[in-house]
C-alpha cells in the first residue's frame, strides 16, 4: 500500500470556489510590508478584503439623505426647535426616521440646516436589516458621514460584527477605525475575531492596517504589523487561495491560481501546480459572457513529467454557447486529452476532472464524459427549436485516446456532419389522424475503413380511438426509407462493388389499455383516502425486414430487428389523500371540492409496480432445429415506493421463466429525518457481469456535529472501491471538517482537513 496522502487546508467558505462562480468573483492580490510566511499575508489580504467588500453596508448605513424628496419623521417624549441655531432637541425615546434608516436613542439633537445629528443614550441605528449602536453617534444627513463611538456594527448580508472605539465614514466611500475588531460569531466572547489599529479603507479601491492580529477564542494565532489590502467591489486581479499537499505519488504539491480581471465580460485563472517529483504543471481556465445565451469556458493544462521521462501530458477542455439569428443556437464542446491516464491522476483539486466538470455542468448543464472513458466525444451542435419541429445539427469526432497515443490505425467512427430534423406528435390537418416525423442525414468517416453517406427518413401516422367506452385503442403505421451511398468500402481491392444502395421497411403497430380504480376509505387522522389505479396494457410490433446482409453498416439503424412481438403489461398506481388544512375562506377554496369549512387535501403519489412480458410470435414460430424455442422474454419488473418523506425505494428485475432465476436486480433504498440524518445502499447484479454495492450514511450525533461514511464494493472480485470516512464540526460561525478517503483502484490514501470561517466567503454571490 502507498504511504497516505495528506491535505491541510484553512479554506474561507466562499474564496476557495471564488474561481468557480463565473465572472463574478473579488480574488484579493496584496502588498506586504515586514513580511512574515507568505501564508500568512496570503491570509490577511484574503480576510480583510472579503470582510470589507462582502456587503454594501457599510456605505448603506450612512448614505447621504438623496434630497428634500426623502422627508424626515421624529418623534420623542418632549421635542424642541430653537429656531436661533435652527435645532430640534428631541428627549426621551426618540425615533428618528427617513426612507428605510431609523435613529433611536434618548436624547438627540439635529441641526434642520446642515442636517447634521448628535445622538447620545443608547442610541441604534438601522438600515434595512443592518445596525449599529454605541454610547454616541454624530451624522451628517446631507453628507453621509459620522463617527460611531464604542460602537458595534452588524451586517446581515455577510454576517458581521465590526467594533471599534471610534468608527468613522469620512467620505462616500472611505472609512477609519482607531482600533477595532470584526467576527461573524453571535456570542459576546467570539470563537474567532481579527483586530487590529489604525484601519483605513477607501471601498473600490485599497486599505491599510497596523497589528492585524488573528484570535482563535483568546489566543492569538496570526499577526501582521502593517499590511496593504485590496477592498475591491468589482471583480480584481490578483491571487487566490493556493492549495497544499503532499502525497506519494507528486510529493511536496504547491498549487497557487491567479485571478486576472481582462474586462467586464472575460476573465481568466492561470494556475502554477509545483510537484517536486513530477514538476511544474501549467494551466489556464478563461471564461466569457456575451449575453444571456452566448457564453463560454476554454481551460487547457500542460505538464512535463519527470517520473515520465519528461512526457508531455496534457488536457484540452472548453464548452461555449453561442446565440445566433433567427432563432438558431450553436454549442460547442471539446475534451482532448493526453493519454488515458491524466485524468485519472489529476481527478480532484484546482483545475482537476471534477472542479472542470462541476464548471461545466453548472454553467452549461452538460457533463464531461467520464474520466475512465477512453474514447471522448468532441461536438459541434445547430440547434433551432419551431414547436412542433426540431432540428439538430451536430459534427461529432470521438477522439480515441489509446489509439491516438500508440499511433495505430484509427477505425473510429465519425460523424461529420450528423443532421435530424424531427416533428412531434400532431393532428393531420382538420381529421382524427395524427402523424410525427424522424428524419435524418449522417456522413461517416474513419481514416481506416468504410466511409459513406446514409439519408434516413421515417413517418408514422396515428389513428388513436375508444372501442366500447373503456378501451384506448391506438393502430399506427410507419414507412421507413434509408438510402446510402458509399464513398470507400472496407476492401476496395476486391473489384467493382456498388456504390448505392436503398431499403423500404414499413412497421405497424397497435396499442391497447384501459385504466380501472377504487378509492379505499381509510379516514384517519391525516390520511384520508387511498386511490388504486390499475393499467392493463397490450401492444403489437410488427415489423418485417428484408435481407439486410448486403447493406452497408455503420451502426444500428442499419440493421433494424425484425419483430412480430406482443408485450403485455400490468401498472399498479397508489395515491394518497392527505388532510392538509379546512378551508376558512368565505367562498370555496380552489383546493376543495366544498364550501367554507371544507378541508384541503394534499395528493400524494407514493407507489407504482409495474410487471412487463414480451411473447415473440417468430421464435414460436421458429424450426426446432435451431435449438429448443423461448418466445417468452424475461419478466421485468419496476418499483417505486414513496411512502414519505423520510423512505424512498426504486428497485427493478429480470427473471427469466425458462431458467427459474434472476437475471438482474437492482434496488436503491434511501433513508431521512427531519434533524438532517441520512441514510441509502445502491445494489446491483447483473448475470455474468457486476455486482456491487454502494452505502451511504451520515448522522447528526448533536446539533453541531456529524460523522458520515460512504462506501464501495465490487462484491464480485471482494474489493472495495473507495470508502470515505469523516466527520463535520458546525459552529454558528465556523466549521472543522475532517475525512479520510481511500481509493482502491489507485491504491491511494487521502486525509484532509478543512476549517471555514463563516461569513468571509461571500464575495461576488
Amino acid at each position: 500500500m502507498r504511504p497516505g496522502f495528506f491535505l491541510l487546508s484553512i479554506a474561507f467558505h466562499g474564496i476557495v470556489n471564488n474561481r468557480s462562480a463565473f465572472f463574478d468573483t473579488t480574488p484579493c492580490g496584496f502588498v506586504l510590508y515586514h513580511r512574515p510566511m507568505f501564508f500568512r499575508a496570503y491570509f490577511w489580504s484574503s480576510l480583510f478584503a472579503v470582510a470589507l467588500c462582502s456587503s454594501s453596508a457599510f456605505g448603506g448605513l450612512l448614505s447621504a439623505r438623496g434630497g428634500a424628496d426623502l422627508p424626515i419623521r421624529i418623534k420623542a417624549d418632549s421635542l424642541n426647535y430653537y429656531d436661533t441655531i435652527r435645532t430640534y432637541s428631541a428627549r426621551g425615546n426618540v425615533v428618528i426616521t427617513w426612507g428605510d434608516q431609523s435613529l433611536w436613542a434618548d436624547a438627540v439633537d439635529l441641526n434642520a440646516q446642515t442636517m447634521k445629528t448628535v445622538a447620545w443614550g443608547n442610541p441604534r441605528f438601522t438600515s434595512g436589516e443592518d445596525w449599529f449602536t454605541g454610547t454616541r453617534v454624530e451624522i451628517d444627513l446631507g453628507a453621509g458621514t459620522g463617527t460611531l463611538y464604542d460602537g458595534t456594527l452588524f451586517i446581515k448580508e455577510s454576517h458581521f460584527y465590526v467594533k471599534g472605539n471610534k468608527i468613522e465614514k469620512i467620505g462616500e466611500d472611505t472609512y477609519h477605525i482607531a482600533s477595532g475588531s470584526f467576527t461573524t460569531c453571535d456570542a459576546d466572547s467570539p470563537a474567532w475575531k481579527i483586530t487590529g489599529k489604525e484601519l483605513n479603507v477607501a471601498i473600490d479601491g485599497y486599505g491599510t492596517m497596523k497589528h492585524a492580529t488573528f484570535w482563535t477564542s483568546s489566543v492569538p494565532i496570526l499577526y501582521a504589523p502593517f499590511l496593504v489590502f485590496p477592498a475591491k467591489v468589482r471583480r480584481q486581479t490578483g491571487l487566490l487561495v493556493p492549495q497544499i499537499s503532499c502525497s506519494s505519488r507528486n510529493g511536496f504539491e504547491y498549487n497557487q491560481p491567479f485571478f486576472w480581471a481582462i474586462n467586464k465580460s472575460s476573465d481568466a485563472t492561470l494556475y502554477e501546480d509545483y510537484m517536486a517529483d513530477r514538476g511544474l504543471k501549467h494551466g489556464v481556465e478563461y471564461r466569457y459572457v456575451l449575453g444571456a445565451e452566448s457564453k463560454g469556458a476554454v481551460m487547457y493544462d500542460f505538464l512535463r513529467d519527470r517520473q515520465l521521462d519528461d512526457k508531455d501530458r496534457w488536457w484540452l477542455r472548453m464548452k461555449t454557447d453561442q446565440g445566433l439569428p433567427l432563432g438558431f443556437k450553436a454549442k460547442l464542446d471539446v475534451d482532448v486529452v493526453s493519454d488515458q491516464y491524466y485524468l485519472r491522476e489529476f481527478k480532484k483539486g484546482y483545475s482537476s476532472f471534477e472542479s472542470s466538470k462541476f464548471l461545466f455542468h453548472k454553467e452549461f448543464g452538460r457533463a464531461l464524459d467520464v474520466y475512465t472513458d477512453t474514447t471522448r466525444l468532441n461536438q459541434l451542435n445547430l440547434n433551432r427549436d419551431w414547436g412542433q419541429y426540431s432540428l439538430n445539427a451536430d459534427l461529432r469526432w470521438y477522439d480515441n485516446v489509446i489509439i491516438r497515443e500508440n499511433h495505430d490505425p484509427d477505425r473510429t467512427l465519425q460523424n461529420l456532419p450528423s443532421i435530424q430534423f424531427d416533428g412531434s406528435k400532431q393532428t393531420l390537418f382538420a381529421t382524427p389522424l395524427y402523424f410525427d416525423l424522424e428524419s435524418s442525414y449522417d456522413h461517416f468517416w474513419r481514416d481506416h475503413g468504410a466511409r459513406g453517406h446514409r439519408a434516413d427518413l421515417h413517418p408514422r401516422l396515428y389513428y388513436p380511438t375508444r372501442l366500447c367506452r373503456c378501451l384506448d385503442f391506438e393502430p399506427s403505421v410507419g414507412l421507413r426509407e434509408t438510402i446510402w451511398h458509399i464513398d470507400e468500402h472496407e476492401d476496395e481491392t476486391s473489384g467493382e462493388k456498388d456504390r448505392w444502395f436503398s431499403r423500404e421497411v414499413f412497421d405497424c403497430k397497435a396499442d391497447l389499455s384501459t385504466q380501472f380504480s377504487r378509492v379505499f376509505h381509510v379516514n384517519g387522522e391525516s390520511l384520508d383516502r387511498i386511490k388504486h389505479a390499475v393499467m392493463p396494457r397490450v401492444v403489437y410490433d410488427y415489423v418485417p425486414v428484408p435481407e439486410q446482409e448486403d447493406y452497408p453498416y455503420f451502426d444500428g439503424l442499419d440493421r433494424i430487428e425484425e419483430k412480430n412481438i406482443v408485450t403485455y403489461s400490468v401498472t399498479n398506481y397508489f395515491t394518497a389523500r392527505s388532510i392538509k388544512e379546512h378551508n376558512r375562506d368565505l367562498e370555496t377554496h380552489p383546493g376543495s371540492l366544498e364550501g367554507p369549512g371544507a378541508p384541503l387535501y394534499d395528493y400524494h403519489d407514493f407507489c407504482r409496480i409495474k410487471i412487463a412480458q414480451s411473447y415473440d410470435i417468430r421464435e414460436a414460430r421458429r424450426n426446432k432445429e435451431g435449438g429448443s424455442r423461448r418466445p417468452f422474454s424475461d419478466i421485468k419488473g419496476e418499483l417505486q415506493f414513496i411512502p414519505h418523506d423520510c423512505l424512498d425505494l426504486d428497485g427493478d428485475a429480470t427473471w427469466s421463466p425458462y431458467d427459474g432465476e434472476f437475471k438482474s436486480y437492482n434496488a436503491i433504498v434511501a433513508l431521512y429525518d427531519r434533524r438532517g440524518d441520512h441514510a441509502s445502499m445502491d445494489y446491483r447484479y447483473t448475470q455474468g457481469g457486476i455486482r456491487s454495492i454502494i452505502a451511504k450514511l451520515f448522522v447528526k450525533l448533536t446539533d453541531g456535529l456529524s460523522v458520515y461514511w460512504e462506501n464501495e464494493r465490487n462484491i464480485e472480485e471482494g474489493e472495495d472501491i473507495e470508502t470515505v470516512i469523516g466527520f463535520i464540526y458546525e459552529s454558528q460561525c465556523w466549521s472543522l471538517g475532517f475525512n479520510y478517503t481511500y481509493d482502491g483502484i489507485m491504491d491511494d490514501q487521502q486525509y484532509f482537513v478543512q476549517v471555514n470561517l463563516y461569513g468571509l466567503g461571500q464575495v461576488g454571490n
